[in-house]
């Protein structure tokens, strides 16, 4: 134990001895006080955190997360692999189902997962703009308007005190978001939200907290906020096969090696935070086959995570329905199973690499 942590544990007895006789009016000055002082000085430093040297972490995204593990116990158990990556979904806004998940967060963290949360910052949920995508919107954000939601994010993100991999405003070309150029938002404000939203966990303390910018394309640099800002650069590899504009089946290597040769030079490590295939214009088996193996071959050294984007319904920018999920085709995962050398550089285990 660290001399922070000694000193905090000090306190927290020093606070329970004089608690009783507090009135109710010096209960929230203790509150604050043990927050501060010791609910901060427990929280994980995860900066660094990665797998160990020579092995990647693997995850999922599953549509029944965050509220059941039901999908991915049965991804593990016909993968025969536990997994490293639980991978869900919050848009920001005053709803409860936009708050802090925490009691989600505790029970992944108690089954070994680290958590990547996708942290989707649409306005329209707040009650000041409901349901309007106002124009603009990063720079509403950097102003500090919704500030008291980034700090309730960021003080409970300290109470969870294990490591988490967050994610916000993915794909900020993307013109399906709020937070793209298509609404009126440009890559220098892109950048000042991004600062901001960091600067607010900085200064709370959410020291376990790793920041994961996802660009959209492949020329998507103007939008990094920066390595100091930036602990994973996380790429989106998706096949829409037969379902694309141009109709063109493109196999795992192809795409990934475009992004990676993009980005893997921002300084960050990186990490695949969605990876899928349409089944229309080829074989859904052999394109997830053939993903496996380029991993397993090292293609793409820098790489140090693969997410599963295991979800059954998606759509075209056209609007044509898609299926992404990884059992669209029978058999798929249990085929994969049965070839074990396929995930002997996977690991669910969690090590520091600085």
């Amino acid at each position: 134990m660290g001399p922070a942590k000694r000193w905090a544990m000090l306190f927290a007895v020093a606070l329970l001895v004089v608690y009783w006789p507090l009135t109710r009016k010096g209960e929230p000055l203790v509150r604050a006080a043990w927050f501060d002082t010791v609910t901060r000085a427990l929280v994980t430093q995860a900066r660094g955190l990665s797998p160990p040297s020579g092995k990647m972490w693997l995850g999922a995204s599953r549509p029944e997360l965050p509220e059941s593990l039901y999908g991915i116990y049965e991804l593990e158990a016909g993968l025969k692999r536990p997994l490293a990556i639980a991978s869900f979904y919050r848009a920001w806004g005053d709803g409860a189902e936009h708050e802090f998940p925490m009691q989600v967060l505790r029970s992944l963290h108690k089954g070994g997962y680290l958590p990547l949360i996708t942290w989707e910052p649409w306005l329209n949920d707040f009650n000041r703009w409901k349901g309007k995508v106002p124009a603009g919107s990063l720079g509403i954000i950097a102003r500090g308007e919704v500030d008291d939601y980034l700090r309730a994010w960021a003080r409970d993100a300290v109470r969870y005190g294990e490591p988490l991999l967050l994610r916000p405003g993915h794909e900020p070309t993307n013109p399906r978001y709020g937070w793209a150029s298509a609404y009126g938002n440009s890559p220098e404000e892109y950048r000042v939200f991004w600062a901001h939203v960091r600067s607010v966990f900085t200064a709370e303390g959410a020291r376990n907290v790793l920041f994961v910018w996802t660009p959209f394309g492949l020329q998507d640099e103007a939008w990094f906020p920066g390595a100091q800002l930036v602990d994973w650069v996380g790429i989106d590899v998706f096949n829409y096969g037969g379902l694309s504009q141009q109709g063109t089946w493109l196999d795992f290597y192809t795409i990934t090696k475009l992004f990676y040769d993009s980005y893997r030079n921002l300084g960050p490590p990186l990490m695949i935070t969605e990876a899928a295939t349409s089944s229309v214009g080829g074989n859904k088996a052999d394109w997830i086959r053939d993903m496996f193996l380029s991993l397993e071959h090292n293609n793409f050294p820098k790489i140090r995570g693969l997410v599963l984007f295991d979800q059954p319904s998606g759509q075209t920018d056209e609007g044509l329905p898609i299926d992404w999920s990884l059992n669209e085709t029978a058999g798929t995962v249990q085929s994969l199973g049965a070839r074990p050398e396929l995930f002997d550089h996977f690991t669910n285990q969690q090590g520091y690499s600085l």
